[in-house]
């Protein structure tokens, strides 16, 4: 009688270890199934790429005017401000005369005396006046500058060129000129001025508009010098064009059939605002690349082809 609990429990463990044994096996995990990356894709093509670097410049007014006191007296009137158009021979200031200051308007008013003392000054050219330097009732001496006249014709660019890339510009040469405001205009290159600015190793050159435009002096603007020029470029899209985190190896990404890119390596050559040159290369313009969606690619990846992303 002692003894049927322990048989029951062997009984019981043998019934266990049966059922483990015939229990089926866990089934196996399966690789997860690689996601295709969808990405459009285009055939490289042969495009003209101009080469071009951009300069500082300034504008200045190349011809002034400086209207002087024509007599040692006082200024009576002063018939402009900064900011004044005048024509050529009009007045703009009007001076007395040292000697009728002294005699007074009594003696001046005299009809006998035939004398007024009042003498006035005009502009010899057509232009704007950017300064004043007598007010009325200033003390002048004959040969002082009353003010300064400048002509919007006289506008001009100082383009700052770096010594090193003087062998891109030459006088006649056109430019491109790029306004604070978005604006682009023409512009042609003029003489060498002969001066260098020790700061900046620039040797500055005259540019002219070639649209008759008013800007302020001392206005920052940059230009677009043109240079190297390539007719038959293979290029793509920059964002075609990947890197790594230094900048020294670039690639593309072609399709090899329907949903597989491969990596090929590239050199990139001239560049514009959205074309870049493919330099050192086997692709021609009957293979077909990724043009948008190859950042973050690698080499072999599964691709999804689509019109848009």
């Amino acid at each position: 009688m002692t003894n049927r609990p322990i048989l029951c429990l062997l009984l019981a463990g043998c019934l266990i270890a049966g059922c483990k044994k015939n229990a089926a096996p866990p089934p196996e995990a399966t690789p997860a199934a690689r996601i295709a990356t969808q990405v459009v894709v285009g055939p490289p093509v042969r495009s003209t790429l101009r080469d071009s670097t951009l300069m500082n410049a300034v504008t200045v007014f190349t011809n002034r005017e400086s209207i002087r006191a024509t007599v040692t007296g006082y200024v009576e009137r002063t018939e402009v401000e900064v900011g004044t158009t005048v024509r050529a021979g009009q007045e703009v200031f009007v001076l007395q005369t040292r000697e009728a200051a002294v005699l007074g308007e009594e003696i001046l008013s005299d009809s006998s005396i035939n004398i007024t003392g009042i003498v006035p000054v005009t502009s010899r050219n057509s232009g704007i006046v950017t300064q004043l330097f007598y007010l009325d009732g200033d003390f002048v001496v004959e040969g002082d500058i009353l003010a300064e006249l400048t002509r919007p014709s006289a506008l001009a660019l100082k383009l700052y060129v770096p010594f090193e890339r003087g062998d891109l510009v030459r006088p006649g040469k056109r430019v491109q000129v790029r306004l604070p405001d978005g604006r682009l205009l023409t512009g042609t290159v003029g003489q060498l001025l002969p001066s260098e600015d020790v700061s900046s190793q620039t040797t500055p050159y005259l540019v002219s508009l070639n649209t008759a435009t008013y800007l302020p002096e001392n206005l920052n603007l940059m230009v677009s010098v043109p240079g190297r020029v390539s007719g038959d470029a293979l290029t793509v899209p920059v964002e075609a064009v990947q890197t790594n985190e230094v900048q020294t190896e670039f690639w593309v990404m072609q399709l090899v059939n329907d949903s597989l890119a491969v990596r090929r390596d590239v050199r990139p050559g001239m560049r514009s605002d959205s074309l870049i040159e493919l330099v050192g290369t086997l692709l021609t313009i009957d293979d077909r690349v990724v043009l948008e969606g190859a950042y973050g690619l690698e080499d072999s990846s599964l691709v999804s082809v689509v019109a848009k992303l």
